[in-house]
């Protein structure tokens, strides 16, 4: 993968105004529309249960990717093959106990498709 010119690294702290928890479902907010192209999620190191789950991550309404994951996983790095475009990214959590994240790498895209 080889980055653009118009793409934008970002990292969004989990303790940002704009992100939200609500039992296992993370939300962050964006504030403007745009395209994911990459993903690195950062979990608290050490700090959670051996639990394997599911987690499903959407951009808008489209899914970004599928993954499974576990309480002790540090990071992942994802492709947003999907091109998902919007102002907010969801993470929901199935059969995880106790995720921690911390902190979210982002690749994105201005966009004006929303």
């Amino acid at each position: 993968y080889t980055q653009s010119p118009q793409e934008k690294e970002a990292v969004v702290s989990t303790q940002s105004t704009g992100v939200t928890k609500k039992g296992k479902v993370l939300s962050i907010d964006l504030k403007y529309c745009f395209k994911v192209h990459r993903m690195e999620i950062s979990n608290k190191a050490n700090c959670c249960s051996k639990n394997t789950g599911k987690v499903v991550i959407k951009n808008g309404s489209k899914t970004c990717a599928s993954l499974t994951m576990n309480g002790k996983t540090s990071a992942m790095k994802l492709d947003c093959a999907s091109g998902a475009v919007g102002t907010k990214i969801t993470m929901t959590f199935a059969n995880i106990g106790d995720i921690n994240l911390v902190g979210l790498g982002l690749v994105v895209e201005g966009s004006d498709a929303c």
